[in-house]
């Protein structure tokens, strides 16, 4: 196991941005706005994660679940997943609670193509070892 990380991460401040205009194009195609969960397992095993979003006035959207592999990278893109059939709806904030059976550091990142300007956030959540 590694020392490196904590179990649950929390990110208060989350908002999919609209799609918006194409940043740039690579070789995986477009890229739009959005969210990415950016996973770090230092670990020789793998983590089981589990991952909540909490909205202002909505139900939550719960139980995501996903794995990352033993000494590896995860860029989780939220615009992309599905939970029970339902996408994260844009526009709408919202929180994060990342739940890991391991130790992972966990960063949030935000790239809005919404204006002429695009901008780009990047985030650690708060950690802890419940």
């Amino acid at each position: 196991m590694s020392d490196l990380g904590k179990k649950i991460w929390v990110f208060p401040d989350a908002f999919l941005p609209l799609r918006g205009e194409p940043y740039k194009t690579t070789n995986s195609g477009d890229q739009y706005g959005h969210e990415s969960l950016c996973i770090v397992n230092n670990a020789n095993i793998s983590a089981n994660l589990k991952i909540d979003f909490l909205y202002e006035n909505d139900e939550p959207i719960e139980n995501f679940q996903t794995k990352i592999g033993a000494k590896r990278s995860l860029h989780l893109r939220l615009d992309q997943i599905e939970i029970n059939g339902k996408k994260l709806p844009r526009e709408k904030p919202y929180s994060i609670i990342l739940k890991s059976d391991i130790n992972v550091v966990a960063q949030l990142s935000r790239l809005d193509t919404t204006s002429n300007y695009n901008s780009f956030m990047t985030s650690l959540g708060w950690g802890a070892n419940v």
